[in-house]
């Protein structure tokens, strides 16, 4: 299973087992397992290793590259680049297509759009995020929109992949 989850993802796993002696801890750990935990253990010792590897696992957002349907966005430089072009973007409209690029293919809710981009300093009516993904689908070319769809009475969602 671990060689499968490996193939895919880089999750983290720790490996809890009844089988504890050093070659079952060694094979397990060279299969791809981030910790490996024998039984009986206690839960006090289980959530330090959570954490231990959790630490040791944590992405640098500034190293982040989101790619969707032509749009690639650099989170440390703060740069959207569309079909290999630049785009000009606010800070509002960046903060909200990093939203929905990490969300791709899940609906965020308008209401909490703004809160997912971490933009709490903006003044909110009924209005402004739908004013902000006009804006934004221009600079991306997304007319008609394929990129960014509006779910009525909902909010938005970010197509997966190229659809």
């Amino acid at each position: 299973m671990l060689k499968k989850i490996r193939e895919k993802s880089r999750l983290p796993v720790i490996m809890l087992t009844a089988k504890g002696d050093e070659t079952d801890r060694v094979v397990g750990l060279e299969l791809g397992a981030d910790d490996y935990l024998g039984k009986p253990f206690s839960p006090r010792e289980l959530l330090a290793r959570l954490r231990a590897v959790l630490r040791r696992t944590e992405l640098d957002p500034s190293k982040e590259h989101l790619n969707v349907g032509g749009v690639s966005l650099d989170v440390g430089a703060r740069q959207v680049t569309v079909d290999g072009k630049v785009a000009d973007l606010t800070g509002i409209e960046f903060d909200l297509l990093l939203a929905l690029m990490r969300r791709a293919g899940r609906v965020v809710p308008r209401a909490s759009l703004l809160e997912h981009a971490g933009r709490s300093d903006v003044t909110v009516s009924d209005r402004t995020v739908d004013v902000h993904i006009s804006h934004l689908r221009k600079k991306l070319l997304d007319d008609p929109p394929r990129l960014i769809k509006t779910v009525r009475g909902v909010g938005y969602v970010m197509a997966k992949g190229s659809e």
